[in-house]
């Protein structure tokens, strides 16, 4: 059957598992239907934002396009979006608010502002090039022990990881030390990062048990976690001074937040700390070696690193979608929309539009201007978008040097996701000789 609107698949995460991006629907919508309602048996229908011009006027729009509905991420029917997911029984044995957000990205202004403003002191630009000195120092040890282990590895035939070997590794170390987590504990907290996402370190679930009844079982225990951290934080007081003592301690339009609000912003914090960049991370890496002319430019050019790093924001794009709720009658490239119809805006096909790029499917570590979407735009732009260029700039400068020695061991693994999107697994190896 050929591929048309009828046909087409943009929502189911078995298929981005399979077959990875849907490239060839996003540009069958953008040139057919760059604002197409969507039905499917499967999942609740929604209007499909695919341009980037009008992925750049929802997001301009945000009051008439809003987080705080009862849709944020794709889900298929029946089953909970990420971060709502456990929510509700973890909440009611606290006696929680079942009307309140999960976290901040569920807000909107003026609400979101404040929430946002509590934590992005913390991820600047100018505390990021504090910071930078010591994520290079932390990237070339990563790297440094991750190409031995190729080495040892190499020697016996095999190959590693280099999701779970290296591409995790700074955002972990990154996020842990800016939240103050005991080092002891990043392992855990990147076991349930990775189970949010539905990828499972082995034996971590248990006999019998449902892939299902795993992600629940590790949300409640992450929760747990963050609890325990916020009280005891409490019990220490505002004059430690760490990052999670700064939001147990600051109150918000009068008010200190709660246990619920706190838990639900550092699970929000660790886990999108984790996921994107390392994601980013590993499909830059799978580009470069997969344009070995790019690869070698860059190698010999280091100096276009911030341009590369741009480029490879663009062309991974680790963010697929976020559902928005209309607040009022609005017309999108001349197409009615009611209120409280869902619209889903699609990132990676906006990063690929004609008409904003040249050439949108080469991958060109030169490109200028490159005004990506990878981290949204407007009001609920990322929190962490110094962050993750920091991090990316890092890791990609230390491993630069020897990435010409590496080669892919087979065609790696990607996550079943239609949210976050990228490598659960890419397996490298060092080149014969």
């Amino acid at each position: 059957m050929g591929l048309s609107l009828d046909t087409l698949d943009i929502h189911h995460p078995d298929d981005y598992a399979a077959h990875g991006f849907p490239w060839a629907a996003w540009d069958l919508l953008r040139r057919e239907a760059p604002v197409f309602y969507y039905e499917r048996d499967d999942i609740e229908p929604f209007w499909a934002v695919t341009r980037y011009d009008d992925v750049m006027t929802v997001s301009n729009h945000p009051d008439v396009f809003i987080n705080g509905g009862p849709r944020l991420r794709l889900a298929l029917k029946g089953q909970p979006e990420i971060a709502r997911a456990g929510l509700d029984r973890f909440g009611a044995a606290r006696g929680w608010d079942p009307d309140e957000p999960p976290d901040l990205v569920f807000m909107d202004n003026p609400r979101h502002r404040r929430m946002r403003r509590l934590a992005s002191w913390a991820f600047t630009q100018g505390a990021m090039r504090r910071m930078q000195q010591h994520f290079q120092a932390l990237a070339e040890d990563f790297t440094r022990d991750f190409m031995a282990d190729l080495k040892a590895a190499a020697a016996r035939g095999e190959s590693r990881d280099l999701v779970q070997g290296l591409a995790a590794k700074l955002p972990l170390a990154a996020i842990g030390e800016i939240l103050g987590l005991p080092p002891g504990d990043w392992q855990r907290v990147l076991v349930w990062s990775n189970a949010l996402l539905g990828e499972f370190a082995p034996g971590y679930r248990h006999p019998g048990e449902s892939r299902g009844a795993a992600g629940y079982r590790s949300m409640d225990e992450f929760r747990g976690y963050l609890e325990a951290l916020v009280q005891e934080s409490r019990a220490a007081g505002a004059a430690r001074g760490g990052f999670i003592d700064h939001l147990v301690h600051t109150p918000v339009h009068g008010a200190l937040l709660s246990d619920q609000q706190l838990i639900g912003y550092l699970f929000l914090l660790v886990a999108a700390g984790n996921d994107t960049t390392r994601n980013a991370f590993s499909g830059g890496v799978a580009a470069l070696l997969e344009h070995p002319e790019q690869l070698a430019r860059l190698q010999a050019e280091p100096a276009l690193l911030p341009d590369a790093v741009e480029e490879i924001l663009r062309w991974t794009s680790p963010v697929g979608s976020f559902l928005r709720t209309v607040t009022r009658d609005f017309v999108l490239n001349g197409v009615t929309l009611r209120e409280a119809d869902t619209v889903g805006v699609f990132y990676p096909s906006a990063n690929r539009d004609e008409r904003v790029f040249a050439n949108p499917y080469r991958f060109d570590i030169t490109r200028r201007p490159n005004p990506h979407l990878t981290f949204g735009f407007g009001a609920h732009f990322c929190l962490g978008t110094n962050l993750a260029r920091a991090e990316l700039a890092a890791s990609l400068a230390a491993l630069l040097p020897h990435l010409h020695r590496l080669e892919r061991a087979g065609p790696g693994e990607r996550m079943a996701q239609t949210h976050v999107l990228g490598y659960s697994h890419l397996p490298m190896r060092l080149r014969a000789g």
